[in-house]
């Protein structure tokens, strides 16, 4: 047997471990003994899975929309992890091309949340516990303009995630016609 067909089984077997091990903790929950019925963080095979995956737990219409396989169709063309693949990917959720979300704030909230997801390899809960909310708020003259809420800093993220969450944020704004902060000197 050649080594080629040895990863390959190895890897088969890691998988099948896994499906049963899944279909385990199903079984259990459907037992009714935990708050949740289903298992949270399904299977994933690469980033994009990663991504809409983490997702799901903020927004639970976002799995198997389409996003996962976009952000493949979108890596293919800027490149794997460029940031054009997460600014792109989040201004199409923002603009509820894969699914509808109550209103245009919570679509632009979630698309924040699926680029830095992406920025983050999918793998840690900075989209969903480090920026935890965009709101709309009015200026001086009137017009709109986003505010992006952190919850302290997203320290697993660390900084230039950080920062590129503002970056994700910015280019929202201004793609689905929102107004820059006016700060004032008072």
């Amino acid at each position: 047997m050649d080594a080629e067909k040895r990863i390959k089984g190895y890897f088969g077997k890691i998988e099948r471990d896994i499906k049963a091990c899944y279909e385990v903790a199903e079984n259990a929950r459907k037992k009714g003994y935990d708050p949740e019925e289903k298992v949270d963080i399904p299977l994933a095979r690469g980033i994009s899975q990663r991504v809409e995956g983490l997702i799901s737990a903020a927004a639970p219409q976002i799995l198997r929309s389409g996003v996962a396989e976009r952000i493949e169709k979108l890596e293919k063309e800027y490149g794997s992890l460029d940031w054009m693949v997460a600014l792109k990917i989040s201004e199409e959720v923002a603009k509820q091309k894969y699914c509808k979300f109550s209103d245009e704030r919570e679509a632009m909230e979630i698309g924040i949340r699926v680029g830095l997801a992406y920025i983050t390899l999918g793998v840690i809960a900075a989209p969903l516990e480090g920026f935890i909310e965009l709101k709309i708020k009015n200026r001086n003259d009137g017009k709109k303009y986003c505010s992006a809420f952190f919850a302290g800093p997203i320290r697993a993220a660390g900084g230039t995630a950080a920062a590129v969450t503002l970056i994700i944020a910015d280019h929202l704004r201004s793609k689905l016609g929102y107004e820059k902060y006016d700060p004032t000197d008072i």
